[in-house]
């Protein structure tokens, strides 16, 4: 008789949780974002899951998606969206947007790629650079 050996779901990175700098507020989801945000990332990288939903962190391919959302916020019209991208080689690209005063469109500034304990920081900075900046 084989000994049955029992698997636990969990992620193999662990990204500490992240507060939102002074100027920054939080939005929850791709659905709370606006939708000219949400067209350009999906443009630029494919299909996000939400939070904690199961997602493919290495290349051994579970679900298909490889894209994880880790938070978004934003500071009056820069937007920054932390994500977790999954494959060979794992990594938490950050992409910064800045849109137009009506919110209908959405211009791409930069992407910067963060490990799980640094996406916080990185981030942060972001945040903090584009209040210098005025």
């Amino acid at each position: 008789m084989r000994p049955s050996v029992r698997l636990a779901l969990f992620s193999i990175f662990t990204i500490p949780p992240c507060a939102a700098p002074n100027g920054a507020t939080v939005t929850a989801s791709l659905d709370e974002a606006p939708a000219s945000l949400v067209q350009a990332l999906t443009q630029r990288i494919g299909k996000l899951v939400a939070p904690g939903a199961r997602f493919d962190e290495t290349d051994v391919l579970i679900t298909g998606r490889n894209r994880r959302l880790i938070f978004i916020w934003n500071a009056g019209t820069r937007w920054i969206v932390a994500t977790e991208h999954g494959g060979y080689v794992y990594n938490d690209p950050i992409f910064v947007y800045d849109l137009s005063p009506d919110s209908q469109s959405a211009t791409f500034v930069e992407e910067r790629i963060a490990g799980p304990k640094t996406v916080c920081t990185i981030a942060s900075g972001i945040v903090k650079s584009k209040r210098r900046a005025r």
